[in-house]
């Protein structure tokens, strides 16, 4: 249901663009002050024909980019620069294969500067407790927070490469090329479509060349959050459309594995402009030979330095040791909780909180009942809530014969709990008996699915992951980066689901809401902007966003995060809301989804009940 509707969305609401670089810019960003480089030299290793500068510099203060600058000896004037971003593959750009590219542009005349990315090689502040994607997300869930891009940090990084690179004596300023090595050269690609300066590309390509609109068949494969830029579905700008952004200046596209579905692409950006051309490749190697031979090539052709090479010469790869240029300076963690540091602001409105999750669509049709069961002191009916066009919400009522004229809303969902049956989703005990237990004491009570939770959720796995900090990368991330895409998100789009429910129920009696896990923050916001909820109580929730900045690593779901959150409201002022109404919250969680102290509560939640036993089937 959740890939239909995506597809449907993104094909209905895509736009043509008619300026695609100044789209790229405004949903990428926003950018930083230029600053000082404060470039350093940290070490220098000389070999025969050229030498290795191990190179670190600042692409925002006190943010160190670590990187290699590779110079051929005996230079009669300035020379070509190439700058070169990494990809994930380890030990990013000390590897073998990627020294070699670089020893192969160096004795063709070229200057190259190959640096780590954010999250790779040196610039890894996990090592060795996240993959270099798991890394990603963490960063760019953070920054969403903010309202900034994972994506625009990248892009920063790399301009800020560029002017090291123009910086320097030996290089030629007008005459900038640019390579990678990537899984589908996304963020280079972004690179080259804004920084005027780079005048030649060769970049990895994607095997499809397009994102959208969504493939059944494909869509767990991207999972990158600086992948996925905010807006860019339904601004239409698709990963082909970022490569046109290029022209006319010359780019090679380099595809591993080729199995033809790149060429209706190809096809069209030949038709843009002829500086344009596509080379493939079995990726027999981390950077498979042909495809640096034509990289050196193509550098050799567009910057009039020769014929490029005819061979490889072998080369003893450099130890890792040589290449490293250490100096760390911050964290982008810890540049990340200084922005953060005045958030949110003092004051919140229910309109501030009503725009960020956006008019839920109040669908007027009627439920679809599937069928009806008496059991002891209830009945119990399964069946579908509309809610958004294209969404029916599986849910559970259970109707008591004696019914205390309280109806509650109940929704669950927990995508961080690894369980034996491979599923995403661990709730304990189940929506339905949470409803029946409730109905044996009187409430009308209602549990329901929202999108993408439970019976709702596709039952593809994610890349088959089942390892620990999966939530980071899971199927569930890949519907927030969709929505994300949509310029939306999957947290509102659930807060409507769980309205949608209200709406219903507020016909069967006075409304209450419970949300357990991530239906805690569900049922928080539903509250905070229909005042006909007239009590929450939440379990397991939890129980501050900034408590996720505030920390390295966290341990909630990739989908709870809402673009922009932290410059609007926490969950305490969105909770503060809700007053008078009742809330009372069962064992709040932190950061790492442990419960909180009774004082960290306090702190926190001040005039709210906060309970630390008992169940919300208890209410």
């Amino acid at each position: 249901m959740l890939l239909n509707y995506f597809s449907q969305r993104i094909n209905s609401e895509r736009k043509p663009v008619a300026n695609v670089r100044e789209k790229l810019r405004e949903i990428s960003g926003p950018y930083p002050a230029r600053t000082p480089l404060g470039a350093q030299v940290v070490k220098t290793s000389v070999r025969k024909g050229y030498r290795i500068e191990n190179v670190v510099f600042e692409s925002r203060p006190g943010l160190h980019v670590n990187g290699n600058l590779w110079v051929p000896e005996g230079l009669a004037g300035r020379a070509p620069g190439i700058v070169m971003p990494r990809g994930h593959f380890d030990p990013e750009r000390m590897a073998g294969d990627y020294q070699q590219i670089c020893f192969d542009l160096v004795k063709a005349g070229f200057v190259v500067l190959s640096y780590d990315p954010v999250g790779l090689g040196e610039r890894r502040e996990f090592d060795g407790l996240f993959s270099a994607s798991q890394e990603h997300a963490l960063m760019g869930n953070k920054l969403a927070l903010l309202g900034e891009s994972a994506a625009g940090w990248q892009i920063w990084d790399g301009m800020r490469a560029v002017d090291y690179l123009v910086s320097r004596p030996e290089v030629d300023p007008k005459r900038i090329g640019c390579a990678d090595h990537s899984d589908n050269g996304s963020e280079t690609s972004m690179l080259c479509a804004l920084d005027d300066r780079i005048g030649v590309a060769a970049l990895h390509a994607a095997r499809f060349g397009h994102r959208w609109p969504v493939d059944p068949t494909t869509w767990i494969i991207l999972d990158d959050t600086q992948e996925y830029l905010r807006g860019a579905a339904s601004a239409g700008i698709d990963i082909a459309d970022i490569f046109g952004a290029i022209a006319p200046r010359p780019l090679l596209a380099l595809v591993e594995n080729q199995d033809g579905a790149f060429l209706p692409v190809v096809e069209r950006l030949r038709k843009q402009h002829p500086a344009f051309d596509m080379k493939s490749s079995d990726a027999t190697q981390a950077w498979p030979k042909r495809l640096r031979l034509e990289t050196v090539a193509w550098f050799a052709r567009w910057f009039h330095t020769g014929a490029g090479l005819v061979d490889e010469t072998d080369v003893i790869p450099e130890m890792q040791s040589t290449l490293r240029a250490g100096r760390p300076g911050k964290t982008v963690n810890a540049l990340i909780r200084e922005k953060a540091a005045g958030l949110p602001p003092a004051k919140v409105s229910a309109d501030a909180v009503r725009a960020l999750i956006g008019a839920p669509g109040m669908a007027k049709r009627p439920p679809q009942i599937l069928n009806s069961e008496a059991a002891d002191g209830f009945t119990e009916d399964r069946l579908y809530l509309p809610s958004e066009p294209g969404i029916w919400l599986p849910a559970t009522l259970c109707r008591p014969a004696k019914p205390n004229g309280k109806v509650v809303v109940y929704v669950a969902g927990d995508v961080t709990a690894l369980d034996p049956a491979g599923t995403d989703d661990d709730e304990v005990p189940p929506p339905d008996r949470t409803a029946q237990l409730l109905a044996a004491r009187g409430y009308t009570a209602m549990a329901v699915d929202v999108r993408g939770i439970g019976a709702t959720a596709p039952r593809l796995p994610r890349r088959g992951f089942r390892i620990p900090w999966h939530h980071l990368m899971n199927r569930d991330m890949a519907f927030a980066m969709m929505a994300w895409s949509l310029n939306d998100s999957l947290f509102a789009m659930r807060v409507k689901d769980l309205l949608s429910a209200v709406n219903f129920a507020a016909t069967l009696g006075e409304v209450w809401v419970a949300g357990r896990d991530m239906g805690a923050q569900w049922a928080v916001f539903a509250a905070a902007v229909e005042p006909r909820i007239k009590a929450v109580y939440t379990q397991n929730g939890l129980a501050s966003w900034k408590s996720l900045l505030e920390h390295d690593r966290y341990d909630q779901a990739s989908s709870q995060f809402h673009w922009g959150m932290l410059r609007t409201c926490d969950l305490p002022q969105v909770t503060a809301l809700i007053a008078p109404r009742r809330v009372t919250l069962l064992s709040p969680t932190g950061y790492d989804r442990k419960e909180m102290s009774a004082a960290e509560a306090a702190a926190l939640y001040p005039n709210v009940t906060v309970r630390f036993s008992g169940d919300l089937s208890e209410i």
